[in-house]
């Protein structure tokens, strides 16, 4: 509002009351004198009361006709479900027209493959592709049915045994989809009420298999054993506060971290696992057939016996070129498995 149009309205106001105070000039009633701003604040009060009191404008409401929704149906127009297709996205995807080795032909052209986890360059190797078309002969395309069923062939009890004898482990079992792994493995051991320990950076199957198991799930700064210990300390301190629970508590962790690159600390864990009293779940997928003098993975880069992990498992997709995963420990571990069909 400008200073000229609030001086008006000022002038307007007091001339009004100069106005009313002359008939009220000394008017005195039941001891209260009354003058021209009483007038004007009476007033205001009887409008505003008035109003209050006054029922809502609505508008009379009536059916749209005919003529009126369509008019509306050609007017409208709705947003895009996805943005403006710009030339870029018209471009076609490189096509793989060879196998994923360490040179492949993408849209007719060579080139050097950095985009894949073929670790020991395993893919189209002769003896493979022979092994494989054997199987193929003599098997088909696979069973068609689940391992609990009708699904297991001699090959999956051979392959078993061979990754066992390999490990060092006492049983292994296979299942048929590297990244459900874990995300079967976890719920299998884990249920409501037991305590997991994982690395904050974990991959998918990891977390899904956390979420799966709805224990009460504690994550821990990446790859800082302090942090770790620290949680550990703070349930040490609880269970002496509180009457301990029989639960399940596991820590899980991967030995190179698929989001990071990073290798998991092995002898600071097992210390850790001894001291707190533990178990302990490693996935191998990214360091079985890697590390170690003999591929056999993050034990036997770290020294330490393989019995002191508890569990570990591996997706097949990488140092060994194939598909699916496996899981190795104790019998018990694995008949526990067996048993329950988790993913298998």
């Amino acid at each position: 509002m400008s200073s000229g149009l609030r001086i008006g309205i000022m002038d307007l106001m007091n001339r009004l009351i100069g106005a009313l105070d002359a008939p009220f000039a000394g008017a005195v009633v039941f001891g209260v004198h009354f003058d021209g701003h009483l007038v004007v604040e009476a007033l205001l009060v009887a409008v505003i009361v008035f109003l209050l009191f006054q029922k809502s404008y609505q508008p009379q409401k009536r059916p749209l006709t005919r003529k009126e929704i369509d008019q509306l149906c050609d007017e409208w127009v709705p947003e895009p479900l996805h943005p403006a297709i710009t030339k870029e996205m018209e471009d076609e995807p490189p096509v793989l027209e060879s196998d994923a080795g360490p040179r492949i032909i993408v849209s007719g052209k060579e080139v050097i493959n950095l985009a894949s986890a073929n670790y020991l360059g395993l893919i189209g190797h002769g003896k493979i592709t022979e092994a494989c078309n054997a199987a193929l002969k003599k098997y088909g395309v696979g069973s068609c049915g689940p391992r609990g069923f009708y699904g297991t062939i001699d090959v999956h009890l051979d392959c078993e045994a061979r990754i066992s004898k390999f490990l060092g482990t006492a049983d292994s079992i296979l299942y048929s989809y590297g990244l459900a792994t874990t995300s079967s493995v976890i719920p299998a051991f884990c249920k409501r009420g037991d305590i997991i320990i994982a690395d904050e950076g974990v991959q998918w199957g990891i977390q899904n298999g956390l979420f799966l198991s709805r224990s009460t799930v504690k994550l821990f700064k990446h790859n800082d054993m302090k942090a770790l210990e620290k949680i550990l300390e703070e349930i040490a301190l609880e269970d002496k506060r509180v009457k301990k629970v029989l639960n399940r508590r596991f820590i899980v962790v991967e030995a190179i971290y698929q989001n990071s690159g990073q290798m998991v600390p092995l002898d600071e864990i097992i210390r850790l696992k001894e001291k707190y009293k533990f178990r302990v779940l490693v996935d191998e997928s990214h360091s079985f057939g890697v590390l170690g003098k003999t591929g056999r993975g993050l034990t036997e880069h770290y020294g330490i016996p393989i019995q002191k992990v508890d569990i570990i498992t591996a997706g097949m997709g990488y140092a060994l070129a194939t598909t699916g995963g496996f899981c190795t420990g104790s019998a018990k571990v694995v008949d526990h498995q067996v048993c329950h069909k988790y993913g298998v």
